[in-house]
């Protein structure tokens, strides 16, 4: 039997920061499909670390670059009553689509997958291809505008329902839309959406635990940026804080206890403030980000990982959590979501998803204590509580899955 072709549609693909669609491609050919994609290429991207490159090769991939526009006043007004401008002019918009139809003509495509993060492009061109040629066509959001917590401006709340309204228009003509999370599957439920979770994952056959090996060190890592603006969201303030205390009661030293962090410039600045103002900069270490195929191991060679979610996250499961969970070491989630990242870190006995600065202490000294007798900390069983759902080479089947499906129905 022939080989079915889908079609990707995204704002971002490898070796650009898209690890969901370049693992799909990754494992599409083991499920008697094949792909093409198609992305935008920002200016910016230029000279930012190239963390997926490994990934670019899966599938032919045609990149669309763009110069990087500046956002005059003109520009700010109509995007807000247009959407589909709001991350890509007009100019983009129509390179993008032309792209698209001169694959689709040029190709036999059996499939169309449009993945998006918040906005509404590339979904707009999807929609209107998928339209044009007849093609069944699936939507991917990997971030909803209702994730967002915290109070809007009247200005914004207007901004975002005219978002919501427009995504909901052009959703309703996919034949299903995946999402990475339960919470976002309800949100987009309640529109009468139709609507399904596929999990962010990880690569397991990269991710993989390293067991019980000895660290002259204790290291809590975090791995990933952090900007001003997150600093809600991502907030490292509360691991400063247990540890200048922990650190006030001599229960721990720098020579032996090390916090580490893999981020870029700006981040690291963060860091530094942070860790000057709570007075515990001889504990911390910042280092440059890395490459992708760098982290398994930085990852098996800690102690604790560090995630960082803000009170209120609303279905943000990142693919660092799924990665952590894959190499098997204890979590130190800051702060619980209440929802699916807990219920996951419990059900596995990945670690803690702390409430409370008081659970960020008690956490950080039971493993301490751990390492201090024994030289490592123990990690969950990867094999037994790890579910077949986390795994990259699982969520390809899944897509998969929803294509025969969609390819029946339309039959």
């Amino acid at each position: 039997m022939a080989e079915k072709t889908v079609l990707i549609i995204t704002d971002a693909f490898p070796p650009s920061f898209a690890p969901r669609m370049g693992y799909l491609a990754k494992y599409l050919g083991e499920h008697g499909w094949k792909g093409i994609a198609v992305s935008p290429a920002f200016d910016h991207e230029k000279n930012t670390v190239v963390n997926f490159e490994f990934l670019s090769g899966n599938i032919p991939y045609k990149m669309i670059y763009t110069q990087k526009r500046k956002r005059n006043l003109l520009f700010r007004a109509i995007s807000f009553f247009i959407p589909d401008m709001r991350i890509a002019a007009w100019d983009l918009n129509k390179k993008m689509k032309y792209s698209v139809e001169n694959l689709i003509e040029k190709n036999q495509i059996d499939m169309i997958l449009c993945s998006s993060a918040y906005s509404v492009f590339p979904l707009n061109i999807a929609y209107n291809v998928a339209k044009k040629y007849g093609i069944s066509w699936i939507a991917d959001l990997r971030d909803i505008y209702e994730q967002c917590s915290g109070k809007l401006s009247l200005i914004r709340r207007i901004h975002t329902k005219i978002g919501i309204q427009r995504r909901n228009s052009i959703l309703k003509s996919a034949s299903i839309i995946t999402t990475v999370s339960k919470k976002h599957a309800e949100v987009l439920r309640n529109y009468g959406l139709n609507t399904c979770v596929i999990y962010n994952g990880a690569d397991t056959s990269i991710f993989t635990p390293a067991k019980y090996h000895s660290l002259d060190k204790f290291i809590i890592l975090y791995t990933g940026k952090i900007r001003p603006f997150q600093l809600l969201s991502r907030d490292v303030s509360p691991l400063f804080s247990a540890i200048q205390k922990l650190h006030a009661n001599s229960a721990i030293d720098n020579k032996r206890f090390r916090v580490q962090f893999y981020s870029d410039t700006k981040s690291q600045k963060i860091i530094n403030d942070l860790k000057i103002s709570f007075g515990v900069s001889d504990f911390i270490d910042c280092f440059d980000l890395v490459s992708s195929a760098e982290i398994p191991k930085i990852l098996n060679d800690s102690s604790v990982l560090l995630l960082l979610l803000g009170r209120g996250n609303k279905g943000i499961m990142t693919t660092k959590f799924f990665e952590y969970l894959a190499v098997g070491r204890p979590i130190l989630c800051i702060w619980s979501d209440e929802g699916e990242v807990e219920e996951i870190i419990n059900n596995s006995r990945a670690g803690i998803a702390a409430k409370t600065e008081d659970d960020v202490k008690c956490f950080i000294m039971a493993k301490y204590n751990e390492w201090l007798e024994t030289g490592y900390t123990k990690e969950h069983d990867i094999e037994a509580n790890n579910t077949k759902e986390f795994s990259r080479k699982y969520n390809a089947k899944q897509f998969v899955e929803l294509f025969e499906n969609a390819l029946n129905a339309k039959n």
